[in-house]
């Protein structure tokens, strides 16, 4: 990369290379200790919330149990209710207030308000103290971006809006990691896209956080301009890109487009406050074990699924000085992965795959619009296409959005999934709707 380091503007860059992690103690504990350590923190907060928490005192005591019933996580995942998206809502509406009970916050004021991100169309809102700002959160939150490449030094663009809890978190890690933090004004709407791409310009940094939709606007800005892409973000060495799952060929793509070192896929869930970094490996999103317990269950019976086996993604938090989520079903679909990582984190690795809501279950498989990506995205004018799947009547109809192939290609394409997804596929185009910041479709308004 000697080339790419003559057109940086700034001081002179050190490569991290991907071998130097410097790994902080809670990243590689041993699976056992991590194990029992996880299992003391979450008695802790089982008790805790039993006295303190009137959401989940109230739904425990309807339904008779008590935390002295826990023994074990077998036990917690046997007789723990599940919380989901729906519960808070409902209580919201009831409680006509953003604050329905679910606050752990010790006896503290909340130092923040955040909102999530809108799942499911409604927005719920989260307490936090600063002993929990500056405590497992900031962890997290460095741990991911330093596995992300983040150093002392570097220019680091964010774009995650003002209101959302990953945007707060950031800002405070980026700080504490010794960064430049640029964020400029503007929201993900795509009018805002030519913004983006002229702040990256203009300010150039070394490091760019952003979601899916706003990097293919970017791009699509560049390709408007008759601007090569590997000029418009010519001092960026990585992006860490939220918002979506991203194929090993779209992956591999990008960082050509742009000339990356390397491009990480972010993921978690602002409903359940948690997320997870990928390293270098790529392998998954590597969990704060020490700050969260999360399991993967099937979609019929509620059970743990073994790892290798996706299912629906449920989390509980740790930590306390803040609001506080129990066995809360996220509504994302994920995998759980317990193999050593060449990184040396022993932390479980967390694949997602996208929302529940947007996958079909075939035969006891669970098909997202990510596996049909990583078929798509093998023709560049499927790439960036928006996917839908659906099951009816003994065929899979995948719905593609965002893109114009030529009959040729979606002819191939239809093959190729036939081939590859083992059944019969229908693949069509759809009208374009409107995108939504994280990527999802919206309906248009009527006029």
């Amino acid at each position: 990369m000697p080339m790419r380091r003559e057109r940086c503007r700034g001081p002179t860059l050190t490569l991290p290379h991907p071998s130097q992690e410097h790994l902080d103690e809670g990243e590689c504990l041993p699976p056992a200790v991590l194990r029992k350590q996880q299992e003391e923190k979450l008695f802790s907060v089982l008790e805790y919330a039993y006295r303190w928490v009137p959401f989940y005192r109230g739904l425990w005591q309807r339904l008779g149990l008590h935390p002295r019933k826990i023994k074990d996580l077998a036990d917690f995942s046997s007789l723990v209710p599940r919380v989901r998206k729906d519960d808070l809502i409902q209580a919201i509406r009831e409680e006509g207030s953003g604050r329905v009970g679910l606050e752990a916050l010790r006896g503290a004021r909340p130092s923040n308000i955040v909102m999530t991100s809108g799942s499911r169309g409604f927005n719920t809102f989260a307490f936090l103290s600063p002993g929990a700002l500056l405590g497992d959160d900031l962890l997290t939150a460095a741990r991911e971006l330093w596995a992300m490449k983040v150093r002392p030094g570097l220019t680091v663009l964010t774009l995650g809006p003002a209101w959302h809890v990953l945007a707060l978190r950031d800002s405070l890690a980026l700080g504490a990691l010794g960064a430049t933090v640029v964020s400029p004004w503007g929201s993900y709407a795509p009018r805002f896209y030519p913004a983006f791409l002229d702040a990256v310009m203009t300010f150039q940094p070394q490091h760019l956080l952003v979601t899916a939709p706003v990097l293919r606007g970017m791009l699509a800005e560049c390709h408007r301009r008759g601007l090569p892409p590997v000029e418009a973000f010519r001092s960026v060495f990585w992006i860490g890109c939220a918002g979506e799952a991203i194929t090993p060929l779209m992956r591999q793509w990008l960082k050509d487009e742009m000339a990356l070192e390397d491009l990480f896929e972010r993921g978690g869930s602002s409903d359940g406050m948690f997320g997870g970094p990928e390293c270098f490996v790529h392998w998954g999103h590597h969990i704060s074990a020490d700050a969260h317990y999360v399991e993967v269950i099937d979609s019929l019976t509620g059970m743990p699924c073994p790892p290798g086996r996706r299912g629906l993604v449920v989390v509980t938090n740790l930590s306390l000085g803040r609001s506080l989520y129990i066995r809360f079903e996220t509504g994302d679909v994920g995998e759980l992965r317990w193999a050593p990582c060449p990184c040396g984190r022993t932390s479980p690795l967390l694949e997602l795959y996208g929302r529940w809501e947007d996958c079909a279950l075939v035969d006891g498989r669970i098909i997202t619009p990510y596996d049909v990506r990583c078929i798509l995205d093998k023709w560049e004018e499927l790439r960036w296409a928006r996917v839908s799947v659906r099951w009816h009547k003994g065929c899979l109809y995948v719905d593609i959005e965002g893109v114009g192939p030529s009959r040729e290609v979606l002819e191939e394409a239809s093959r190729s999934l036939r081939e590859e997804l083992q059944g019969e596929v229908c693949l069509s185009l759809r009208s374009e709707g409107v995108e939504g910041w994280k990527g999802q479709r919206m309906l248009r308004p009527s006029s």
